[in-house]
């Protein structure tokens, strides 16, 4: 595990140095699912709204906007905007003790002098999430994410009715159903673990960058709709990733 950190820490340190003037942060991950090749995922994070895509300026993408606190998921092959407000909502009182853990890892290199923390989510005694976050790094951007992560959620939470009762499991409801984005709150991860599979990985970052205004435009002709009371088990695939 210790290589790995490394190796991920010193791409990270070698993109800082690459960056120009400009007023975006571009985050690259590396994912990986259960039965799923590695893939690219590309965080692009400018004032107060985030564009999430596969690293492709044409393909689809997500857009959260952190000052009306509404996601939106953009499918070009059925020309749609799936629309997601932001609900409230409250940890409810689950059967099961929700822990969340921190640890410094000291032998870790530091980022901006800063030492890399270990974090985990656990549900009793199983771990559903782990994570090395780079303590003070990235903060404003990490507090934009920690916000989307909460709006995403209010959607999970109103349509976990769709999902049948013996699926809805300890580290469902707390990784994925009713996430506070706590991973967020003491700087950047620069990898994850969950226990249903996926990994993600940083592999570059970039300040400063100029981009477009068009990535973060909405197709004004495409077909806007939000997921209704009557969600059937199966439509929430259509949600963006909440981890």
């Amino acid at each position: 595990m210790k290589k790995i950190i490394q190796s991920c820490l010193l791409l990270v340190l070698s993109a800082a140095a690459l960056a120009e003037s400009g007023n975006a942060t571009i985050v690259q991950f590396t994912e990986r699912e259960k039965g799923v090749g590695a893939y690219s995922v590309r965080y692009i994070i400018r004032d107060n709204i985030i564009r999430i895509d596969d690293d492709d300026d044409a393909g689809d993408y997500v857009i959260y906007d952190d000052v009306k606190r509404m996601i939106y998921s953009i499918n070009h092959d059925d020309s749609t905007v799936l629309v997601i407000n932001n609900k409230d909502w409250d940890l409810p009182e689950f059967k099961f003790q929700r822990n969340v853990s921190w640890q410094t890892l000291e032998d870790s290199p530091a980022i901006n002098g800063k030492k890399v923390l270990n974090y985990w989510l656990s549900a009793g005694k199983t771990v559903c999430s782990e994570a090395q976050v780079a303590e003070g790094f990235l903060l404003k951007e990490a507090g934009l994410l920690k916000r989307y992560k909460q709006t995403l959620s209010g959607e999970q939470v109103s349509s976990l009715v769709a999902t049948p009762e013996d699926m809805r499991t300890p580290c469902l409801l707390v990784d994925q159903v009713y996430n506070l984005g706590s991973v967020y709150d003491k700087g950047f991860p620069i990898q994850q673990w969950h226990v249903n599979g996926l990994q993600r990985l940083m592999v570059s970052y970039k300040t400063g960058e100029k981009v477009s205004d068009k990535l973060f435009e909405l197709p004004e002709d495409y077909k806007r709709y939000s997921i209704g009371d009557n969600l059937k088990f199966g439509d929430m695939d259509s949600m963006p990733a909440t981890h």
